[in-house]
């Protein structure tokens, strides 16, 4: 199973040197929308589309799946 990861947007950010707020500002992204990249929660595609616009980079720069390990399984 994978989850999604927003390491390489804050990494984006870091570089552009951009805050959160700012990004939120220029993509007009709710705050409930902004909030979930330090959650690593799921967001919509139009929403990371807006985020790669505004940093005019692509989705690989802003999110990325890590690997779950499946406790389940284990023994």
């Amino acid at each position: 199973m994978k989850t999604i990861s927003y390491l390489p947007l804050e990494f984006e950010l870091k570089r552009k040197r951009m805050t959160k707020t700012t990004l939120k500002q220029l993509t007009k992204l709710s705050s409930a929308t902004i909030s979930k990249i330090s959650k690593n929660e799921e967001m919509s595609l139009n929403a990371i589309k807006k985020i790669a616009e505004v940093l005019d980079c692509n989705i690989e720069n802003i999110i990325q799946f890590e690997n779950i390990n499946n406790k389940e399984g284990s023994n």
